[in-house]
């Protein structure tokens, strides 16, 4: 497949219709695909603006450029029908006609010319081959460089065969926890994946109000495997004393079907980990309160399959089943129910039980106004809700 994605970044610069402004900087008849470019989300939505707040609102934690307009016109056959495409990683500009692109920050200048090959590890298909526990190389990541076989056929995350690749087991870059701007408030460190991200904002409104100051880790914290090797950097107090609240959660990445699973002892065994290393702050007088939060629900809709069911805006993509989120829940609650039984001292805070009661109980399908269509994340009003429930954990004297 070639990367003829060039239909999904260009630009018009603006419409008439007062429903597709934007915010966002955007540019006319103008490519950004290529280079580290990669795709979130391919829809099918009603406006440009519509484009441009699915980037921003639903999309967030993983979009920071987008395109409007018909795949078709640009010959963009490799992929599933679409009219707006989100991406987490955009390349350097080139002409395509008949699109409308936004983006936020700095178009990024042309790729380097590409540096020699770092030494691959171990072929893997997911970190479950990875050995995530002791490995040194204990991500599996995209490496193309490979002859495709059985053992390191993958798929990354992201839409449509666009994700399928050759992989190898390697490292990830962590990132450090930015530093508080206000020490007198109470520090309050979120660590967790885009359902944290999603509902970020919102707490950190309302939490604002009593006094804290919401710090979340750099980006998404994805999996349990990224978590547990990344804590000690996230962790880190910079100028503050101690951390007054941190909550955490993992699980959603780690049963998905894609490069990021593992199985249900290795998360078991991370989390033993994850969870150690934040209790020992408690222990030593840097953090007070401990949350552990519940992996939410996954609808019990078509998955993605190339095969029987390949569009992405009608089945949940990666696969993921809701079996697992109990399960995984399950082995996370044994986890934090040892550490409190060995002296620790742990808050849950049941999301699951929480947005499962608002979209009608186990084995539902739909949540009309409060998730989105076959996906594990919410619309505006199912963030805000999950914000509110949160923040009532955190702050006790809310209501």
């Amino acid at each position: 497949m070639t990367f003829a994605v060039t239909c999904t970044w260009a630009a018009v610069v603006a419409l008439a219709a007062a429903e597709d402004t934007c915010d966002d900087k955007l540019l006319n008849n103008t490519g950004l695909a290529g280079g580290s470019m990669k795709i979130t989300a391919l829809l099918n939505v009603t406006s440009m603006g519509d484009c441009c707040t699915q980037c921003h609102q639903n999309y967030h934690d993983e979009c920071v450029g987008w395109t409007y307009g018909d795949a078709e016109s640009s010959g963009d056959v490799d992929l599933p029908p679409h009219n707006c495409a989100l991406f987490n990683a955009i390349g350097a500009p080139h002409t395509v006609a008949n699109h409308t692109s936004g983006y936020s920050g700095a178009i990024p200048p042309p790729p380097p010319a590409p540096g020699p090959p770092s030494p691959a590890g171990p072929v893997c298909r997911a970190d479950i081959d990875c050995n995530p526990i002791a490995a040194p190389q204990w991500r599996c990541t995209s490496d193309k460089q490979l002859t495709p076989s059985p053992a390191n056929n993958c798929h990354t995350p992201g839409p449509g065969s666009a994700g399928n690749s050759t992989c190898a087991c390697t490292v990830q870059s962590c990132g450090t926890t930015s530093d508080s701007t206000n020490l007198t408030a109470i520090q309050y460190l979120m660590i967790g994946d885009s359902i944290s991200l999603g509902m970020e904002n919102d707490v950190k409104a309302i939490v604002a109000t009593h006094g804290w100051e919401l710090t979340h880790n750099p980006g998404n914290a994805a999996s349990s495997n990224l978590g547990a090797h990344c804590l000690s950097d996230w962790l880190a107090l910079g100028s503050r004393k101690k951390w007054d609240v941190v909550s955490y959660n993992f699980g959603l990445h780690d049963l998905g079907f894609d490069t990021e699973r593992i199985s249900v002892e290795q998360f078991t065994a991370l989390m033993q980990n994850i969870t150690s290393e934040i209790v020992a702050l408690q222990k030593g007088g840097q953090a007070d309160r401990i949350l552990w939060v519940t992996t939410t629900p996954v609808p019990t809709v078509p998955v993605y399959d190339q095969k029987t069911c390949n569009r992405t805006a009608t089945c949940l993509n990666p696969p993921r089943f809701d079996k697992d989120t109990v399960l995984y829940n399950s082995a996370a609650a044994k986890v934090v129910a040892a550490a409190n039984a060995a002296g620790a001292k742990i808050e849950t805070v049941d999301l699951y039980t929480f947005v499962l009661a608002k979209c009608g109980g186990p084995g539902y399908s739909t949540c009309d106004g409060f998730q989105l269509p076959a996906n594990v994340h919410y619309t505006p009003e199912g963030w805000s809700s999950i914000a509110v429930e949160m923040s009532k954990s955190l702050v006790n004297d809310m209501v």
